[in-house]
């Protein structure tokens, strides 16, 4: 189960750095006439790492969909809660 939240957090730290190859690959294969807006691109990178995540979780351990779930909101929220942290501890006196 802690291996499945594992490769959640990866499949939502990984989603914005998969979202070029996955439009990429979008628009020579599918998307020649319909072009999808930004956040579609986005959502729709996110869902083939969340895929790609419960594939391998089927591999390699017992499959779960609440840690996979959960693992991957901390892996898309992870980076702004770090940085909200950081910006706390170190106030900007000067603005």
């Amino acid at each position: 189960m802690f291996g499945t939240l594992i490769l959640g957090i990866a499949a939502g730290a990984l989603a914005p750095y998969a979202e070029p190859k996955v439009k990429s690959a979008l628009e020579n294969i599918l998307l020649d006439d319909v072009p999808a807006s930004p956040i579609e691109m986005r959502l729709f990178a996110f869902a083939v790492c969340l895929v790609a995540a419960a594939i391998l979780s089927m591999i390699f351990s017992e499959p779960h969909a609440a840690p996979l779930a959960i693992g991957a909101a901390i892996g898309i929220f992870g980076p702004r809660i770090v940085d909200k942290w950081n910006a706390s501890k170190n106030p900007d006196y000067d603005s």
